[in-house]
Formats: structure tokens, C-alpha cells, sequence
């Protein structure tokens, strides 16, 4: 699992357009930590490159 800000890295996308792609529902994370950490897994990361 990967945090927002790992994937950011990893990829290139801003954290606020992941936040922005979880808000529409367009690249939801896989869960949430109990603070609210959104946490994505290879299918996220194969959905945002094909979204990208």
C-alpha cells in the first residue's frame, strides 16, 4: 500500500489532483487509514495510468 504522497512521487500527478480524482470518484484508494490517509494499491496505480 501507498500513501498519496508516495504516489505523487512515484508518478508525476499532484496530491491535490489524486484528492481531486477521489472526490469524483474517478481513482478511488483502495482504503482509508483511521485518520483519513488514503492508501492505494497496484490496481490504483494501473487505473491512474490509464486515466493518465
Amino acid at each position: 500500500m501507498m500513501t498519496v504522497n508516495e504516489v505523487s512521487k512515484l508518478t508525476g500527478v499532484s496530491i491535490r489532483a489524486l484528492q481531486y480524482y477521489d472526490s469524483i470518484g474517478l481513482l478511488k484508494p483502495q482504503k482509508y487509514t483511521r485518520s483519513g490517509y488514503r492508501l492505494y494499491d497496484d490496481t490504483a496505480l494501473e487505473r491512474l495510468q490509464q486515466i493518465l
